[in-house]
């Protein structure tokens, strides 16, 4: 492990903001608990939506940016690009790790080692710049997309090393911001598989959705499927889609709203299999708890969802309307006919790579890594300091 030398600073971890109490928040939180004994700083603090062993300090004040931060949109983006850009408080440590993109307009002073994790990168200006042909004004969009990734392009090669949380988003990242592979380390977000057990609940007559209702979780395409089926379907979670997907829905099909983490755990325990639907998924916790459960995963055969199915033992993919391949319903006939080759406990062992242990080693591991490429110690004076 790191031994940072006589008056070193040892190390400070800072994620983005408390925007959101979802994925990206929950990671950082874990980051936190990886370095214990290390300060945790937030762009952005919401006391509200922070667990009970978890205290962060804001790093980004003054009264005008705290209203940005507090406006969201753009105003928030600027905010975050003037603030970090300093952030005196992080300065004065050896080691920096840092969770989402905002904190990539940090400076570092240059003995300073920094690790960031990228949950993704800008997303609309690149990977899915397509998008733009179905949106208004497609031209002036462009030009803006094209600002972003050149003020982007000059933020993106600070970091010593990135972390990442799937093989997708490291060819992301070499591709859209040019950071060579060899920088990249992938370690997958900190599930806690341990907490869902197959036992947890015998298995029902339904199959079950979790995420948040928004587009790109594309659970029209869950919905419509089900709606040709006489299967009976809960859907988790609440978002800006839901009342327009409830009156899409079917009488078989269930909205439930937002669940809390015991109900979740009954409800993927529960289920006859886990559907997923996810645009091309940087990674996707919930399909991995409903694995740590014991239950199949229906995925999209795209983004990380594809890899997080083997086909015909752990569940089955599917494409979607219009593509080559099976659609969602007949993969759901399928596996009403053929069910699936492992069994729940095989299934649920398969979900321990993406274990909290696991994410601990590999961010322990990553560190190491980059502290020891950023010595600037020469060879020769290795000898004076060991009295060789």
């Amino acid at each position: 492990m790191i031994d940072f030398g006589p008056g070193g600073r040892g190390l400070a971890v800072a994620h983005w903001g408390e925007h959101a109490n979802g994925g990206g928040d929950r990671l950082a939180w874990e980051l936190a608990r990886v370095f214990e004994d290390a300060p945790f700083y937030v762009g952005w603090r919401d006391e509200s939506i922070e667990p009970t062993d978890i205290e962060a300090e804001q790093l980004i004040r003054g009264r005008l940016l705290n209203h940005a931060l507090e406006r969201g949109g753009l105003a928030r983006q600027l905010a975050h690009l003037v603030g970090w850009q300093l952030a005196e408080p992080l300065r004065e440590y050896d080691v920096l790790v840092t969770s989402g993109n905002e904190p990539l307009f940090y400076v570092a002073p240059t003995e300073q080692t920094w690790v960031a994790y990228i949950h993704h990168t800008n997303r609309r200006q690149s990977d899915q710049i397509t998008e733009v042909e179905s949106a208004r004004f497609p031209r002036l969009r462009l030009l803006l997309h094209y600002a972003i990734r050149v003020l982007f392009d000059h933020n993106t090669h600070r970091p010593d090393r990135y972390v990442v949380n799937s093989e997708l988003v490291k060819r992301r990242l070499e591709r859209y911001w040019g950071v060579p592979s060899e920088k990249i380390s992938v370690v997958y977000p900190p599930v806690d598989t341990h907490e869902y057990d197959p036992d947890d609940e015998e298995t029902g007559e339904y199959y079950a959705t979790l995420s948040r209702l928004d587009w790109h979780k594309d659970v029209d395409g869950i919905v419509r499927a089900f709606n040709d089926l006489e299967s009976r379907l809960l859907v988790a979670g609440d978002g800006p889609e839901r009342e327009r997907l409830e009156r899409l829905a079917g009488d078989n099909i269930e909205f439930l709203g937002y669940v809390d983490e015991a109900e979740k755990r009954r409800l993927l325990s529960g289920a006859k299999a886990f559907v997923f639907n996810g645009r091309d998924e940087d990674f996707g916790i919930a399909p991995v708890e409903a694995l740590a459960a014991g239950t199949p995963l229906l995925g999209v055969e795209e983004g990380m969802t594809q890899f997080q199915v083997v086909d015909g033992r752990n569940g089955y993919c599917h494409t979607r309307a219009g593509e080559a391949g099976p659609s969602l319903a007949e993969t759901i006939r399928r596996f009403e006919t053929e069910g699936v080759e492992w069994s729940p406990a095989e299934i649920a062992a398969f979900a321990d790579r993406f274990s909290v242990d696991a994410f601990h080693e590999g961010m322990r591991e990553a560190v190491d890594t980059a502290v020891a490429s950023a010595a600037i110690t020469p060879d020769w004076y290795e000898s004076y300091e060991t009295g060789d």
